[in-house]
């Protein structure tokens, strides 16, 4: 397993129990009288906006409320539903059976964050009056029709009943003769029908089976599922309940059976699954499904494991609850759970819709035992799937330059820890370079350093190898707009920008959906090679005439002066490959992320990003080829998510407008302009007083100390000053290496924000014009011209257009980046407007588009392609003022994009 460290901070259990987090709501709540009720003193935890379980699972908090709670003169517990009553204005859940006790309905209040006993139940009767209990009745799905009257499953027969408000039976719905229980038909006893759901529209439910039956495949093993689809809108049928299909699903890996289904509208539906292990307790996994209203009927087919996958209802995985943050949930004796905030979750409800956003609460049956707990678990979910989530970069195309460097004999077997670091030097004197530069910048930075206390620059290093977003951005900002980015993180007043960057689960390990987006794990065991500080005899170092290990100075443990312990962690990097770097893939995902959506000051951020992959090496933990190699994956996953459509408009524009809103209104409120572009040049952020440190070494050998030193470090880290590996480049190919053909495909979409009045085309243009000219250095070759790519320099340029259009002058390093149209006799002609509120012309739509534009060769330092007159531009003009109004019209645009540039998705983030 490849290691990554988080350093769970013991200030966020201070901040969960302080922060207002999303609780669930409930509008028109009217007031019920509450019988009384007696328990142990009620725990209602809340959770920050950092804590999750997946990049769709947010966490809300946990109750704990009902947890041993008398009402009514009985035990408050097995409660296996959950749905919410407009009548009453209280969520209900149904008991599901216990013995000889009346079969019941209980009203929980309207708050699930606190959810309490707020009525006395509704006892379920017979027709004549007679009440059902456990020995004739399994109640375990509840759903309330827009009449008022409840419809609940039991896996007894099975059955799907309808009963009044006063509990009397009034009808029952057929359920097809191969779900009875066996011998009378092909179900097995207690999972049959565990869920019943209606959609907000009223005229459909869905009935889910907790088991397989006997004819789809074996019990236990049979991953498939059927589902039961009603309506009472059928013609000749109106109000009448219709078994319309029956719709195949199958179980997501690690659950074992159904336990309840919610409708999020007529044609999708979250779907609760689990299972137990007696030595790790409960996985709860939740899956959405879609195209219901279309899926095939499989009413007639016979086996469904023989069924085409078309037969099946589409299913993605939301996430798999063991993984949430544990909110330090206690665990009574005798349990065992592998996070204590796990139990025997049944009951589902979607407690609140906002577009693709829902409050879900799950309710635990605690099936009276007294080591289980009843808990209400209240979550925030991201039900929209994108393309992007399952097709992500190729990093090992991307990446496979470094075989040709140095070629392992076989990819980690983390059950056999004698396969790391196996392999054969393919060319000693680049690796002999990457060693070198490794010594000398460690060797610089510790410069300084004690045994208990590193250099200022160790410091740093220690803090952002604690893979934490919010710890290594903020001061990309400058110290002002930085300081406000910290207070909106630690308030939770930008939810939107830490869903992107910086959520975490149980483990500690990031599942944001932009900075934790690619996976470095599948790379590391592939390449395979070892870290510079352990001995690489086996990966064939000294065969070649280098070193065993490279002379690093290792860094202490070292605490802050905030408290918090930072590890450097070499012990737990032994079997760790080097390559490419996770750190800096993170670092980097997250910087072109943030540049992305503050393209006001993107070469600041950039260079922060590059400095935080640069302590890798200050570290002695990863090599330059290492760095280089995180880069390009960090810029490919931004690609890949800003090609997305769906993505930009649901995420990346709102998240950019929260931001730059919230950035804003700070300033105003602190007297340093009314618009952002006012505040930055108030502070100067974007020159002497923005992001700066005074670390220099072999190759960033200037301070950043403003813009222009920012993107030349910046472009510095690009390379490293790696010699040429020999594979003979022509002039030709060098020439030509700065074509728009040989911008990576969907590059151009990073741009979007920087320049939303340019197309593609002339996006890509600018890519080509700032790119690093082919120069046959290493990785270079195969990284699909992502090691060329100086988004630095692209995202600070002034844009030159010609009376075409065509781009025929990039400048890099404005203080605002803008877009100039020119004569083609190189007069002025006036300014076209970039930015965030450019004019009338809307953000552009993504596109994966590789062709047009004319090749250029190389770039200076100080401009590019030097051709025609400049004339006044027109700048990210009054930013803040209508982003809000240009990320809606963007996201109408956004929705007829162009081709998707898409790639391959990992689960688990290692780094």
């Amino acid at each position: 397993m490849v290691y990554k460290q988080r350093h769970m901070r013991a200030s966020r259990w201070l901040l969960a129990a302080v922060a207002v987090a999303t609780c669930v709501t409930a509008t028109n709540l009217a007031a019920v009288m509450a019988p009384t009720a007696s328990a142990a003193e009620a725990t209602n935890v809340q959770a920050t906006a950092q804590d999750a379980c997946s990049a769709h699972i947010g966490l809300s908090g946990y109750s704990d409320a009902l947890d041993g709670v008398q009402a009514d003169g009985v035990e408050v517990g097995g409660l296996s539903s959950l749905a919410w009553d407009q009548t009453s204005g209280s969520y209900v859940s149904s008991l599901d059976n216990n013995g000889k006790t009346s079969a019941r309905i209980w009203f929980i209040g309207g708050n699930l964050a606190s959810p309490k006993i707020t009525g006395s139940p509704i006892i379920l009767k017979h027709a004549d009056g007679t009440p059902y209990d456990g020995t004739n009745s399994d109640n375990e799905g509840l759903a309330v029709l827009p009449d008022g009257n409840f419809m609940v499953s039991s896996e007894t027969e099975p059955s799907i009943r309808i009963y009044n408000r006063q509990g009397i039976q009034q009808q029952e719905l057929a359920v097809p003769s191969r779900f009875d229980v066996a011998p009378a038909g092909e179900a097995t006893d207690n999972l049959t029908l565990e869920g019943v759901s209606v959609s907000p529209a009223g005229h459909e439910v869905i009935a889910s089976m907790e088991g397989s039956l006997s004819g789809d495949g074996v019990q236990g093993t049979s991953l498939i599922r059927r589902f039961l689809v009603y309506r009472d809108d059928q013609a000749g049928a109106a109000g009448q309940w219709k078994l319309t299909k029956q719709v195949a699903f199958n179980v997501a890996d690690g659950a074992k059976g159904v336990s309840d289904i919610a409708l999020l509208s007529d044609d999708s539906a979250l779907v609760l699954q689990r299972s137990y292990n007696k030595t790790t307790g409960n996985d709860i996994i939740l899956s959405k499904i879609s195209a219901i209203t279309t899926a095939s009927d499989v009413s007639n087919v016979a086996n469904l494991s023989s069924a085409p996958a078309s037969d099946f209802v589409p299913a993605t995985t939301l996430g798999d609850l063991v993984n949430c943050s544990t909110l330090n949930a206690p665990l009574k004796p005798g349990a065992v759970q592998k996070n204590p905030l796990m139990d025997n979750y049944e009951g589902l409800a979607i407690t609140k819709q906002s577009g693709n956003i829902a409050n879900v609460s799950l309710i635990s049956d605690n099936n009276f035992n007294p080591t289980q707990t009843t808990r209400v678990l209240n979550l925030n979910v991201d039900t929209a799937v994108y393309e992007s989530d399952t097709n992500q970069p190729d990093l090992m195309s991307i990446l496979s330059g470094f075989s040709s460097l140095w070629q392992a004999s076989n990819p980690f077997d983390s059950k056999n820890p004698s396969t790391f670091g196996v392999g054969v030097v393919k060319n000693a004197q680049i690796l002999k370079e990457n060693d070198d530069l490794t010594q000398a910048i460690n060797n610089k930075a510790a410069e300084g350093s004690t045994s208990s206390t590193p250099s200022k620059q160790v410091q740093r290093a220690l803090v952002d190898s604690d893979y934490e977003l919010g710890e290594t951005l903020p001061d990309s900002l400058g110290p002002v707009l930085g300081t406000y980015l910290n207070q909106g993180i630690a308030k939770n007043q930008l939810p939107l920008f830490t869903k992107l960057f910086m959520q975490t689960d149980a483990s500690g390990y990031g599942v944001s959906t932009l900075g934790d987006y690619v996976s470095t794990s599948k790379p590391k065991k592939a390449y395979n090679h070892p870290r510079p500080y352990v001995d690489r005899t086996k990966g064939g170092y000294p065969a070649a005439g280098l070193e065993t290990s490279v002379p690093i100075v290792k860094a202490p443990v070292w605490t802050s002066a905030d408290g918090n312990e930072h590890d450097p962690s070499y012990n737990g990097m032994l079997t760790s490959g080097s390559f490419p770097s996770g750190h800096t893939t993170y670092a980097t995902s997250g910087a072109v992320g943030l540049a992305t959506l503050l393209p006001e000051l993107a070469p600041e951020i950039l260079a922060r990003g590059s400095e935080a992959g640069n302590n890798r090496i200050v570290l002695g933990v990863h090599y330059p080829l290492d760095i280089i190699g995180g880069r390009m994956d960090g810029d490919a996953a931004n690609a890949a998510r800003w090609s997305d459509p769906e993505f930009v408009k649901d995420q990346l524009m709102p998240a950019r407008a929260e931001l730059v809103n919230y950035l804003t209104a700070q300033c105003k409120a602190n007297g340093e302009g009314s618009t952002l572009a006012a505040c930055i040049t108030a502070t100067k952020a974007n020159g002497t007083n923005g992001y700066s440190n005074d670390f220099v070494d072999v190759v960033s050998k200037e301070a950043v100390t403003d813009r222009a030193s920012a993107i030349k470090v910046y472009e510095n880290r690009m390379t490293y000053g790696f010699s040429q590996v020999g594979t003979g480049v022509s002039a030709l190919q060098k020439a030509a290496s700065t074509s728009v053909a040989n911008v990576p495909t969907g590059a151009e979409n990073l741009l979007i924000t920087t320049y939303p009045t340019l197309s593609s085309a002339q996006r890509r243009e600018v890519l080509a014009m700032t790119a690093l000219p082919v120069s046959d250095e290493p990785l270079q070759a195969e990284s699909q011209g992502y090691y060329n790519l100086d988004l630095a320099a692209a995202m600070s340029s002034t844009v030159q257009l010609d009376s075409k259009g065509n781009v025929v002058k990039v400048i890099p390093g404005a203080a605002v980046p803008s877009v100039q149209n020119v004569s083609d006799n190189g007069g002025s002609n006036g300014g076209s407007n970039s930015g965030s509120n450019g004019g009338s012309a809307p953000t552009p739509a993504p596109t994966n588009s590789g062709n047009g534009g004319t090749p250029n060769a190389s770039k200076t330092p100080t401009q590019i392609n030097n051709a025609g007159g400049e004339t006044a531009s027109k700048p990210l003009a009054s930013t803040g003022a209508n982003v809000s109004l240009i990320a809606a019209i963007g996201a109408l645009v956004l929705l007829i994009g162009g081709s998707l540039v898409l790639i391959r998705r990992h689960s688990q983030l290692f780094k």
